[in-house]
Formats: structure tokens, C-alpha cells, sequence
């Protein structure tokens, strides 16, 4: 090109910058938005990878039934193409606060290599009495509270830790949690609340639980085929490799096993021998004992017959003597009568008859001497009387000795008979602690003969929820990136050929005049592609650059509601830098080329005179009287030049349809995301607070909590909820919670179950099954097929599905209480309280209440998750801001662009108007009226292109545990129409001043 010829290119730049600028921004805007979606899954998975790098997450999961010997991942270490090894230990644990709350954590030994946590509050663990919190789960007020291993815990779990109660001192986050979803436990209500840190020490554990390595992948890419090439290649050994790790494991556990259950039988009968010696010595010393006790018996019976014999015999005695000596008394009181006669007869015959004196006197003498010997024979009497009472008296020492003795004895035999029950119950306790410690080595045998052999996982990151995730997550940004776009560069193609177009019919003399001059057709096409190429290239450089940087940090923003990976990494494609660049040439420089070809194949006088305008044509209204004949002459005028240029119709139609169908897709994401919580938690779960019973909880307890609800609240429900996975046809699973309620007949007061057109649904019967209506999409269940359900403790279920209910927020199954009976064997264990808040003033209220409670573990608000959600939804505005910036854009640009074509072209049809008198304003509406019809139109068409492209959008967005309804609210209708309006009226408003300034002299122009 000339320097002539660049002068004169120049200058039309100059004087013709809003046409020029309208090419730069609408390559602009299509050029940023395809970069910026496109590029927007590589930003994401390149700062995921930075952020994986900086934390050193794992590529590799080695996970086996029977633990790791813990130098196993020494051994790996060295292994090739293994950057590092590194056993761990976790364990899903019941924790308590402060205040006594129990909640489910997956607890992690803290790694030196791999996995490293990101400090959001506070500091990490220095001793084994501290530990970091997942930063999701704990605010930064949690620092310094004190978390205790509940006493809800089972025995194995409890013996796992050396350090029962931790101190808090930091929160974190960890690239092994990626996402919000932290899994599922058999604990609690079966769900994992977030995940706690602490050092190794803190367990008292000998074995790994779980292998982490980090694999030489060559630097490959994340989520690429040679990423998971390289992994492959690793995992076909290291399964092996870790099987026979673990078979080893399992020999040398159960030889061990084994062997401490001989030793243990050994010592048992060792044991059981030396108790029967000793039982033998004391049977001996009984029998011995027996032996004396007899003849101590013996003795005593010996010496009480003896004394009870001599006790006779003394008192025979005694009574003899007695007799003798009342006798001798008698006799001696009649001697004494006796003498008294002798006597008073001697006085009388002393002086009168001497024989009858010597008569009285020899019966005297007779008398005398039997005096005498009665005399004697008493003395005799009362020494024999005397002699038996010593005799009594040593029979009284003998008594008072046999009395001595029969204590002795009595003594004896109540030692003797403890002696014998403590025997017995020596017996008995060896018996039966013989029999107690044979049956636990039995079945300590028995386990030992049932150790299954060990199974052993090598699981990489795709089986990380997090990390998959992400993956599928980031990847809707390219499913979008391939819709959008090509809206905005079929838009910009035919701005380009409008432009152009006019360009070229506006210069069809200068063209003309040029060829006449000699010029070249090349050089002259290369002044109109220069133009438009010139104006495509800096609008790609601006589009990339922009969409580059705004659209992933804006993108980035709304996936941080789900992900906690660090800041955006903006990524620079010159791949994607020169698709671009095509793309822009090709609209604007292969729009021109097309305009420009059919002049330039003309001859110079053919190009300088004026082109024949087209023949007039009728328009459809035209051939309806009665609607034609009522309009005004300057709306006839409207409509005739709205429907009498095609292509700037068409133009402006998709532009400004496009324009709204963004706006009502981007007010459609907000009706759709932004609603989901309160539908869920009012329309659908209609209970106000839910409650979590303690898994030990007492029938006592419980009536103490029924008592309060009753007095307290509107009604409540006792339920059972529980986490269990469905089997797919694709031999896959997915977690899903059952609802079991204890009273099926009242459940409709606290759920809501109805389909999607809202009619109501009958809760299910035995072996039947309600199911959520997205999860069943997404997974292909259909209703009447018949569902697989297991859990980690053995338990399974096949359930007909009956219905699909509506439900946004986590995945439901419903199912009675009999299902579950039936098909497990075992009763639903009712740990879930709903409760109905329905004219309570202060749910907290409620809620502190419950927790005072010892049975109480948990205690939810449902008003407190609306607005947690609610919260986190607002970040989705960025993205609804970002379209309707979009979109704004688009219409201005359309509508900028296309009105100053129209002004140009009927620029002399203006000066004209404008000397036939009217004003300003007429002259404005006048040119306007025909934006407003075509607004109208391009709004009505968007509104329906709006609806479909919303629809497709929400079809790309997939988030776990989350569904999205499909809803455009009709204020969303409206303000897309408005604001499409706002934009035209702008764009009316600057082009005001341009019909300020045409001259009025133009309309007496010659054409020529």
C-alpha cells in the first residue's frame, strides 16, 4: 500500500471512528468471550496444579484391610519413579466441644512430605495435644476451644489414640479437600462434618493405615491422558507390589495371633494346674481339719457324759446323805425326848427306888451312847456332805472347761465350714474363669480362623471427590465457551458486513475514481481490508488480553462457593491467541474481501455513477386496509424502512435478541441457583429444626426430651437417617441419605413429597422406594426399576422405585421402616428428631434448650442453613453481573453500529425533513421510532432464545448434592425487556447529537 493510499485509509479511520470502533469492540467482546471461556478451564485446572504442587497432593493411594507395616513406605520410596512414600494414619472419630456437642471427623495424621495443610487462622500443631481444624467446618473463633473423643466411640477407635483430648490452634485447608464434600462414615448420622490434624504422636498406633506416594509423571498436566498414562504404568506393579506387602502383613499378624494364643492356652494351663494344687493342699488341710474337729467332737461328748454322770451320781449322794442325816436328826431328837424322861424319871426314883434309878440310869447310858453314835454318824454325814460339794465344785470347773471346749469347737467348725465354702467357691471361680478364659482363646481362635485375607486398593486421585470433581466442574466452562461464542462472532461477522458493506456502497465513486487513476484492485481492497483487518486485530488484542484476565478471575470467584484452592493463575494460549486471531480476520477481513470483490469486478464509469436504487416493494401490511389505512404517515414511513433493508433487520434483530436472551439467561441462573434453598427449606423440608440423639441415648432421656417437645413446640417426628450407597448400571455407586420414619402416617408434616408438576406423593410401602427426581436423572433411574443399597456395615436393600419427588439440596430416598426391618433384620435406629417450629418467636431458643440435653449430639436450624446458603449464592452475582455486562455491551454495540449506518445512509432524507421544519425532537423520533420497533422485535425473539439458551446453560451446570430447578421468574422477563430498552434508549440518546449536526445544505446536494 502507497503512501497515498495509507494517507487516505488513515483519514476515513479519522472521520469514520464510530464505525471503526464499533469492529474493534464487538472482535472485542467475541474475541474475549471465546478466549476468556476457553482459556477459563485451563486458568482452573493450572491454578488447581500449582496449588496440588504447593501442597504436595498425592498421586497415589495405597489403602489395605489389614494396615501397612510402617516401613513398607520406606521400601516405596526407593522404588523407581516414586518421588516419595509416606504412611499415615486416619480414623473417622466422634468428637465433643466445649459444649458437649458431638460431631463426626475424619481425623489425619499429620504428613511431613505430602498432603500439606494451607494455615488460613492461627498456627500448626507443635505437641501431641494440639491440632488444626478444617477451616470449612470451624471458624476462627474456634481457636483455643478444646475438642475430646467422645465416649460414643468404640473400643478400637478409643485405643487408637495415646492422646484423648486436643487443643485447637489453628484452622486449615488441605488440598486432599478440595471441595466442600468431606464423605461418609458409618458414625453418627453418616455424615463427615470436616476433618482434624494432628501430629503422629498423638496415636498410639504401630501400623499405617492408609500409603501415600507422589509418582515422576514427567510434569504432565492434571486431568491428562499422559498424567494418567503415567500413573497407569505405576499401578500395574504397585498393586502387586502392595498385595504381597499386605499377604505378608496378614501371615506375620496371624502367626503372631497364633502364637500369643498358644502361649495364651499355656499360661491358662498353667494356671488351671497350679489353682487345682492349691485347692488340692486346701482340700487336705479341710480333711485334716475335719478329722480333729471329729475327735475333739468326740472328747467333748465323752467328757459331758462323764460330767453329766458324776452330776447324777453327787446328787444321788446328796440325797442320800440327806436322808440319812433327817434320819439321824429324827432319831436323835427322840434320843434327846429320851433323856428328858430318864431324866425327869432318875429324879423321880433317886430317892425312892433304887432299882428303878439303876433302871433310869442305864437307859441314860443307853440313851447316852446312842446320842453318841448319832452324834457321830451326823459328823460322818455332814463330811460326806462336804466332800460332794468339792465335788460339785470341780464338776462346776468341768462343766465351765467343756463349755471352753464346745466354743473350741464351735469355732473350729465355723473355720472349718469358710474353709470348705471358700473351697467351693474356689472350685467354682477356677471353673468358671478356666471356662470364661477357654472361651475367649476359642473364639480368639475362631477369629484368628476367620481372618480374611487382606484386599488392598491402589486408589489415584480420580477416586478423590475433590479432585474429580473439579474436573468435571471446570469442565462446563468449555461446554459453555461452546455456545456463546459463536453467537458474538456470527454477531461480529455481520456488523463486519454491514459495516463494510455501506463502507464500500458509501465509496463506490472514490473506488471508481481510483480504478480511473490506475490503481490496482489489490491495492485498493487492501485499503477496505487494512480498515477492517486493522480494527479486528486491535479488537483481538484487546478481546484476549481482557477475556484472558476478567472472565477466569469473575469464573474463578463463583467456584470458590464450592473450592478452596488459592488464588487464580491466568494462562496466556497462543493457540488460542491465534484461533482468535483467524476467527476476527475471518469476520471482518473475509466480510470485506466479499463486499469489496463484487465493486472492484466493475469498470470505472460503471463504479462512478450512482448506484440504481432498488425497486420499491410493498410490505406485508400494506394488503390489510383496515390496519394500513389507521396508521400515521410517519409510522407508515417507520415500518416501510423497518421491514425495506433485510439485512440491517435481521441484524439488529439477532443482535438485540441476543442481547436479551443473555439477560434472561443470566436473571435465569440467578431465579434457578439463587432460589434453590429457600424452595428446599420451606417448600420441601418443612420442619424448622432437626436434632441428632446420641447413639447410646436411654429410654429415660428420651422422655425427658418428648416431655419438652411436647410442652414446647408445635409437634415433632422421630426418624432415622443414614447414609448408604446405590449401585449404578455402570458399576459405579453414589451416596445417597435414607429417610426412615418412625410414624409414617405424620412425615407429610415435616416433608413435602410431590413431583415436578407438584402433585403430592404417597409415601412408600414395604420394598418400595421414593427417589430424588435429578438424581434419578443423572444416574438413568428410572421409576419401577428396582434400586441396590449397601453400607460399610454389611447392610442391603433392593427397593422398587415409586415415584421421583422434587429436591434440591442433598439426594433423599425414602422408604419405610418395614423395608428396613424386613430386608436387614434389625430395627431402624431412630436418632433423628424433626421438630416443628411453627409459632415458636426464637428458634435458638429451642435449640440451646435441646443441647442441654445429655442424650442431645447435634442440633440444626433450618434458617441458619437458608441463610448460609443464601450468603454463598451471592457470589453467583458476579457471573449474572458478567453477562449482563455482556449483553449490555452487545446491544449497544448492534445498536450503535447499525443506527449510525442507518443515519449515514439517510443522511440527505434527514437534512430534508429538517428543512421542511421539523424539530429536533420529531427529527429524533422520527429516525428513533424504527430502533424501538426493532428493539420491540429483537427483545420478543430473545425472550424465547433466552428460555432455550438458560435452559441448555443449566443443563451444563452439575454440582453433587445440589440440583437446580429450571425457572425463569416473570420479573426476570421483564427486566431483560427493560433493560434491552435502557440500552436502546443510550444508544438513541448519543446518537442525538449526530442528527444535531447534519447540515441542512446536504439535502440540496446533487447526487453527482
Amino acid at each position: 500500500m502507497g503512501s497515498s493510499m495509507r494517507k487516505t485509509t488513515l483519514r476515513e479511520i479519522r472521520q469514520s471512528f464510530g464505525r471503526y470502533f464499533a469492529i474493534v469492540a464487538i472482535v472485542a467482546l467475541g474475541v474475549g468471550l471465546f478466549s476468556g471461556l476457553k482459556v477459563t478451564r485451563s486458568a482452573m485446572v493450572s491454578s488447581a496444579q500449582l496449588y496440588f504442587d504447593q501442597t504436595n497432593l498425592y498421586d497415589l493411594r495405597l489403602v489395605s484391610t489389614v494396615g501397612f507395616d510402617t516401613d513398607t513406605a520406606k521400601q516405596l520410596s526407593r522404588r523407581e519413579r516414586i518421588l516419595d512414600a509416606e504412611g499415615a494414619i486416619s480414623v473417622d472419630v466422634l468428637m465433643q466441644n466445649n459444649e458437649g456437642e458431638e460431631t463426626v471427623l475424619k481425623v489425619h495424621s499429620l504428613m511431613e512430605q505430602q498432603n500439606l495443610p494451607v494455615v488460613v487462622h492461627g498456627r500448626m500443631p507443635q505437641s501431641a495435644d494440639e491440632c488444626v481444624v478444617d477451616a470449612l467446618a470451624f471458624g476462627e473463633d474456634a481457636i483455643g476451644t478444646t475438642l475430646t473423643l467422645s465416649s460414643n466411640n468404640d473400643e478400637d477407635t478409643d485405643e487408637m489414640f495415646a492422646q484423648k483430648s486436643f487443643r485447637i490452634v489453628g484452622t486449615v485447608n488441605s488440598s486432599y479437600y478440595a471441595n466442600y464434600e468431606r464423605g461418609t462414615t458409618s458414625l453418627g448420622n453418616g455424615t463427615i462434618q470436616g476433618f482434624m490434624m494432628v501430629d503422629r504422636e498423638a496415636f498410639d498406633c504401630d501400623y499405617d493405615t492408609e500409603i501415600f506416594l507422589r509418582v515422576n509423571t514427567g510434569g504432565a498436566a492434571i486431568y491428562s491422558d499422559e498424567y494418567d498414562d503415567s500413573i497407569d504404568e505405576v499401578e500395574d506393579w504397585l498393586e502387586d507390589y502392595a498385595q504381597e506387602q499386605a499377604d505378608q502383613r496378614y501371615e506375620r499378624l496371624k502367626a503372631e495371633a497364633q502364637e500369643e494364643l498358644y502361649v495364651a492356652q499355656q499360661q491358662l494351663t498353667n494356671e488351671t494346674s497350679k489353682g487345682e494344687l492349691e485347692l488340692n493342699d486346701a482340700s487336705a488341710q479341710l480333711s485334716s481339719a475335719q478329722v480333729e474337729l471329729e475327735s475333739g467332737k468326740a472328747q467333748f461328748q465323752s467328757g459331758k457324759s462323764e460330767l453329766e454322770s458324776g452330776k447324777a451320781q453327787l446328787q444321788q449322794q446328796e440325797q442320800e446323805l440327806q436322808q440319812q442325816k433327817t434320819e439321824l436328826l429324827l432319831q436323835k431328837q427322840s434320843v434327846l425326848n429320851g433323856l428328858s424322861q430318864v431324866a425327869a424319871a432318875k429324879a423321880q426314883t433317886a430317892s425312892l427306888d433304887s432299882t428303878s434309878y439303876a433302871q433310869a440310869l442305864s437307859q441314860e447310858q443307853q440313851l447316852q451312847a446312842s446320842l453318841s453314835q448319832i452324834e457321830a454318824g451326823l459328823i460322818e454325814i455332814e463330811s460326806g456332805l462336804q466332800q460332794i460339794q468339792q465335788q460339785k465344785t470341780e464338776l462346776i470347773t468341768k462343766e465351765a472347761e467343756l463349755r471352753d471346749s464346745q466354743m473350741q469347737l464351735e469355732a473350729a467348725q465355723r473355720e472349718y465350714d469358710a474353709g470348705q465354702k471358700d473351697y467351693q467357691q474356689g472350685v467354682e471361680e477356677l471353673n468358671q474363669s478356666t471356662e470364661d478364659a477357654q472361651e475367649e482363646l476359642d473364639d480368639a481362635q475362631e477369629e484368628i480362623d476367620d481372618m480374611e485375607e487382606p484386599d488392598v486398593y491402589v486408589l489415584d486421585r480420580n477416586t478423590n471427590i475433590g479432585y474429580a470433581s473439579f474436573d468435571n466442574d471446570s469442565s462446563i466452562v468449555d461446554a459453555i465457551a461452546n455456545v456463546f461464542p459463536i453467537f458474538f462472532f456470527l454477531v461480529a461477522a455481520l456488523v463486519c458486513v454491514t459495516t463494510m458493506n455501506r463502507m464500500v456502497e458509501e465509496q463506490r465513486t472514490q473506488i471508481g475514481v481510483l480504478k480511473a487513476l490506475g490503481y490496482s484492485e489489490g491495492s485498493i481492497m487492501g485499503k477496505y481490508l487494512f480498515y477492517s483487518g486493522s480494527a479486528a486485530g486491535l479488537g483481538c488484542l484487546f478481546g484476549f488480553f481482557g477475556g484472558s484476565y476478567i472472565f477466569p478471575l469473575v469464573i474463578w470467584q463463583a467456584y470458590k462457593i464450592m473450592y478452596t484452592m488459592g488464588d487464580i493463575q491466568f494462562v496466556l494460549d497462543p493457540k488460542l491467541a491465534l484461533i482468535s486471531l483467524v476467527a476476527a480476520m475471518l469476520c471482518s477481513m473475509g466480510t470485506t474481501f466479499l463486499s469489496c470483490r463484487y465493486e472492484l469486478i466493475s469498470v470505472p464509469a460503471q463504479l462512478i455513477r450512482p448506484k440504481a436504487p432498488k425497486a420499491g416493494k410493498r410490505i406485508l401490511l400494506e394488503y390489510i386496509p383496515f390496519l394500513w389505512n389507521n396508521l400515521s404517515f410517519l409510522v407508515k414511513v417507520s415500518i416501510r424502512n423497518v421491514l425495506r433493508y433485510k439485512k440491517r433487520f435481521f441484524m439488529m434483530v439477532l443482535g438485540i435478541g441476543g442481547c436479551t436472551a443473555l439477560l434472561v439467561t443470566g436473571f435465569g441462573i440467578k431465579n434457578s441457583i439463587a432460589n434453590v434453598a429457600e424452595q428446599q427449606f420451606v417448600n420441601i423440608q418443612t420442619y424448622g429444626i432437626s436434632a441428632l440423639m446420641k447413639e447410646n441415648y436411654t429410654q429415660g432421656e428420651w422422655e425427658e426430651i418428648k416431655e419438652y417437645l411436647q410442652e414446647e413446640t408445635s409437634g415433632y417426628a422421630l426418624v432415622s437417617e443414614r447414609s448408604m450407597d446405590v449401585s449404578l448400571a455402570d458399576g459405579g455407586s453414589k451416596s445417597i441419605t435414607l429417610v426412615i420414619p418412625e410414624d409414617v402416617s405424620r412425615i407429610d408434616d415435616y416433608w413435602d413429597l410431590h413431583d415436578q408438576d407438584g402433585n403430592p406423593i404417597a409415601y412408600p410401602q414395604e420394598g418400595e422406594a421414593v427417589l430424588n427426581r435429578e438424581f434419578a436423572r443423572r444416574n438413568g433411574i428410572d421409576i419401577g426399576q428396582v434400586l441396590t443399597l449397601t453400607d460399610e456395615d454389611g447392610h442391603e436393600l433392593q427397593l422398587r422405585v415409586t415415584a421421583l419427588s422434587e429436591n434440591y439440596i442433598y439426594n433423599y430416598l425414602y422408604l419405610s421402616p418395614e423395608s428396613w426391618e424386613n430386608q436387614t433384620g434389625e430395627a431402624a435406629d431412630f436418632r433423628t428428631i424433626y421438630v416443628n417450629t411453627e409459632g415458636v418467636q426464637d428458634e435458638h431458643t429451642v435449640l440451646a434448650q435441646l443441647m442441654n440435653f445429655d442424650a442431645m449430639s447435634s442440633v440444626t436450624v433450618n434458617a441458619d442453613t437458608l441463610e448460609k446458603f443464601n450468603n454463598m449464592m451471592q457470589s453467583l452475582d458476579y457471573i449474572v453481573i458478567l453477562i449482563i455486562i455482556c449483553a449490555g455491551s452487545l446491544a449497544f454495540i448492534v445498536l450503535y453500529n447499525l443506527t449510525n449506518i442507518n443515519i449515514t445512509e439517510r443522511i440527505r432524507e434527514i437534512a430534508t425533513i429538517k428543512v421542511l421544519g421539523f424539530y429536533p425532537s420529531e427529527t429524533a423520533s422520527y429516525v428513533f421510532r424504527e430502533n424501538i420497533f426493532l428493539t420491540a422485535i429483537g427483545g420478543a425473539v430473545g425472550l424465547g432464545l433466552g428460555k432455550a439458551l438458560h435452559w441448555f446453560v443449566m443443563e451444563q451446570i452439575k454440582v453433587d448434592l445440589v440440583s437446580f430447578d429450571k425457572i425463569i421468574l416473570p420479573t426476570s422477563y421483564l427486566y431483560s425487556i427493560i433493560l434491552t430498552f435502557v440500552f436502546a434508549c443510550i444508544v438513541n440518546l448519543v446518537m442525538f447529537s449526530k442528527l444535531e449536526k447534519i447540515n441542512m445544505a446536504e439535502s440540496l446536494k446533487s447526487i453527482e
